[in-house]
């Protein structure tokens, strides 16, 4: 067998975890003695892979429990065996694999902590970008305001999540039992942002939800509160949106603005 033949068959033992049938035990001699042998590349590659899982999703751990969260990192390595050498990637699909399995998929404050946590672990990485004070809106004159539009930090990232995330969130991390969500709660909407080395999230009201989304897609101060009408029924006043934008630049979430022709 060629070197290249052999580190291929070796590299899909390990990825498909067989320590006894091997296609590679085959080529070498004493299987029985090699299959043990494999067995620890298997068992080390495993293991370290489901560290990198709990190092990105340790409430997800926590809400889980070690038995369960054990079964999904061999439900996900099955199912997402890594495609990139770089292990920062390999665990960035967990809340998708979990949405899309069948087995998984009724954890539904599991999958949404999940979403948090991969969102987190995204802002952390995202590119910088040096936030604006809310002083740069100085420079336009008051009859500009509605031509106003924002560009805001890549780390940026908005998404509505099951009733109780946010609690279930904070108990895991602090290594409480969560709460149950309130009965009137149907989801949360959820910011998530890095300003400086930090990274933050916070709950936000569906106004703010939707004028933030639509903010991030370009959308002028003026358009905003049109649009904001037509959806909820409910006029978002410029004193409403004027008040989130002083949020938003005392986050760090504004980079830029301009007014738009």
């Amino acid at each position: 067998m060629k070197l290249a033949d052999l580190q291929a068959a070796f590299q899909a033992a390990i990825l498909s975890g067989e320590t006894k049938d091997a296609p590679i035990l085959g080529s070498l001699a004493a299987p029985d003695q090699r299959a043990q042998g494999l067995s620890v590349y298997v068992n080390a590659y495993r293991i370290r892979l489901g560290e990198f899982l709990a190092e990105d999703y340790p409430a997800v751990k926590a809400l889980l429990g070690a038995g369960r969260f054990a079964e999904l990192i061999e439900d996900y390595i099955a199912a997402e065996p890594p495609k990139s050498r770089n292990a920062r990637w390999f665990s960035s699909r967990l809340p998708q694999f979990m949405r899309e399995s069948e087995d998984w998929c009724g954890y539904l404050r599991e999958i949404s902590v999940a979403t948090l946590e991969r969102a987190l672990t995204d802002a952390h990485d995202a590119a910088d970008a040096e936030p604006l004070a809310i002083e740069a809106l100085a420079a336009f004159d008051p009859q500009d305001w509605p031509r106003l539009a924002f560009a805001f930090h890549p780390s940026v990232a908005l998404f509505t999540a099951e009733a109780g995330t946010l609690a279930a969130f904070a108990a895991a991390s602090a290594g409480e039992a969560p709460p149950p969500p309130a009965e009137e709660d149907a989801s949360e909407k959820i910011a998530v942002w890095r300003c400086g080395p930090e990274t933050f999230y916070r709950r936000l009201e569906a106004d703010e939800y939707l004028a933030l989304n639509e903010a991030r897609a370009g959308r002028s101060f003026g358009d905003i509160c049109e649009l904001a009408a037509f959806q909820q029924q409910d006029a978002l006043s410029p004193e409403r949106l004027a008040q989130f934008l002083v949020t938003w630049f005392a986050d760090g979430l504004v980079v830029g603005v301009s007014a738009e022709d």
